[in-house]
């Protein structure tokens, strides 16, 4: 069962990730404050103590909830988060380069998947794209993370991006139809090529927040160790919402 919270919360991310840059920033942050008034006037919250009621593995355990009097009781329930094992679903990312170096700050956004073979384990794949204003690459990030399986859970993980860039080249003397015009060589064909590739490897720290059983926001920083030399290092910042699934 996935909550519908959880759908909220995912199409804003959608938008939110489609919108990442620093001049719509305005806009990222509205998706947010109409998700926040939506779980605010609906009564859907996820401040209750019960919170993942709508997982089967938490509702059989909290079916009955700890009494008013029972405080140790009721603080278990609000952050008990081991009923994540076995947990699979879709994310949205986006983030941007955190204490750039140079006036072109790097921005990406990925889709992926991400999976919990314990409580306290995660896996992922996605699809990342990484672009400034001059250069943009395509490529496949994969990652492990481990965290606390408390409902609020700080996380330290690995990761590791191979992306490629795209780029055009003169092409008017190779003796081929490159833009399939039935004509051979033409004054100022181009061909499209593979004109860079980028290997990163990073450590990654943030922090996750369930917001009920299915849907969960997550904030990181990852540090890129690249392929380009030293200089080219970098931090980026960003966010994630994840709506997850048995």
């Amino acid at each position: 069962r996935v909550h519908p919270c959880s759908f909220i919360l995912f199409e804003n991310l959608c938008l939110g990730a489609y919108c990442m840059n620093l001049s719509s920033l305005s806009v990222t942050l509205s998706q947010f404050s109409a998700f926040a008034l939506f779980l605010l006037f609906s009564g859907c919250h996820p401040f209750k103590s019960r919170y993942a009621m709508d997982d089967l593995e938490y509702a059989a355990k909290y079916h009955e909830g700890a009494e008013k009097e029972d405080v140790a009781g009721k603080i278990k329930q609000a952050v008990d988060a081991r009923h994540v094992k076995g947990l699979g679903g879709l994310f949205v990312s986006g983030g941007g380069q955190f204490l750039a170096k140079s006036d072109a700050p790097i921005v990406g956004a990925e889709v992926g998947y991400e999976y919990y073979p314990t409580s306290y384990y995660s896996q992922r794949i996605s699809g990342l794209l990484l672009s400034d204003s001059n250069q943009g690459f395509a490529g496949m990030d994969v990652g492990a993370r481990f965290q606390t399986p408390t409902r609020l859970a700080p996380f330290a993980g690995v990761g590791m991006y191979n992306g490629f860039s795209r780029g055009e080249m003169d092409a008017d003397l190779d003796r081929r139809d490159n833009d399939e015009d039935n004509a051979i060589d033409e004054g100022g064909e181009t061909e499209s090529i593979v004109d860079g590739y980028i290997l990163a490897v990073y450590p990654e720290f943030g922090v996750h927040f369930w917001l009920n059983g299915s849907g969960r926001i997550t904030m990181y920083t990852r540090y890129f160790v690249t392929s380009e030399g030293r200089s080219q290092d970098q931090w980026l910042l960003g966010g994630q919402a994840t709506v997850f699934s048995r």
